[in-house]
């Protein structure tokens, strides 16, 4: 028998296997990729704190410094496919740059107007719709796991419920005045469309004070907003007058406990505001 007729025998001979191995390739289940977790950073907490129930197991959260001071967060930075950032000056930022990375970005102050103040992360509605931006941000990115996404963004807008019910009373009050010793609420303030009155008491002089004075006994301020290192003399000043006059003192901290949660931490801020201005309206 020459080479040609046992070449052709050979190739008859495997048109049933490849025939068979086809079949068992079509009716066999083929295994799901890996799904590799979404890789975010961030340098707040806060951030971190919502990112992580957002993403859920479906990401990977790490929290760095801005300045990225050892490997282990530089390699995090780098591999990076999105960064949470508070704001367009946050130095994460201005790192991606000089690095020309290509990872995805998230600023919580595109929500607002005011691009001049800092802090946006304080803003309990800044936060809320971070949690619905992340969201819509993963599921673009991750297709794949978009109901994994929109599941736990919406869980954990359940789970605070009574936050953004705080926050809609809020809104619903009209012509609220009030004073603040620093800026760290300003912006939460705007939001609510409420109007600060004297904007900075550390120049106060006497006759501002005294129109102060005259404006907590006639109820037309109605709550004072400090934190506990707002300790000058002028803001003593201001927070005695404000209990002699029985106008509510708001003592809020600007810097999250440590593991707090931020929703809960916020709620806490929004209840004491509606209390204060409830004391007020209620004229007890």
């Amino acid at each position: 028998m020459n080479r040609q007729a046992i070449y052709a025998i050979l190739t008859i001979l495997l048109i049933p296997l490849g025939l068979l191995w086809v079949f068992v390739y079509m009716t066999t289940d083929t295994p799901a990729p890996k799904h590799v977790p979404v890789k975010i950073v961030t340098d707040n907490v806060a951030y971190q704190q919502i990112a992580a129930s957002v993403a859920g197991k479906s990401g990977q959260v790490t929290l760095v410094s801005a300045n990225l001071p050892t490997k282990n967060q530089r390699q995090a930075f780098k591999s990076a496919e999105i960064i949470l950032t508070d704001s367009h000056q946050d130095q994460l930022l201005t790192q991606r740059n000089k690095q020309q990375l290509h990872s995805k970005i998230l600023v919580a102050s595109d929500v607002v107007n005011d691009q001049g103040a800092g802090n946006y992360w304080l803003s309990p509605e800044i936060m809320l719709r971070t949690i619905n931006r992340l969201s819509d941000l993963l599921s673009d990115f991750d297709p794949q796991n978009r109901d994994v996404y929109m599941h736990n963004s919406q869980k954990l807008l359940d789970n605070h419920q009574a936050l953004s019910n705080g926050i809609n009373n809020l809104k619903s009050k009209n012509n609220v005045q009030y004073i603040a010793t620093n800026n760290a609420q300003q912006i939460f303030m705007l939001q609510l469309n409420y109007r600060r009155v004297l904007p900075d008491v550390e120049t106060a002089d006497d006759k501002a004070f005294d129109q102060i004075s005259q404006d907590f006994k006639a109820k037309k301020i109605k709550f004072i907003l400090t934190a506990p290192q707002d300790q000058s003399q002028n803001d003593q000043r201001l927070v005695k007058l404000a209990k002699d006059a029985k106008i509510p003192v708001i003592t809020f901290n600007q810097v999250l406990p440590h593991d707090e949660n931020i929703l809960a931490w916020q709620f806490n801020f929004v209840t004491q505001i509606n209390n204060a201005i409830q004391t007020i309206e209620s004229g007890k």
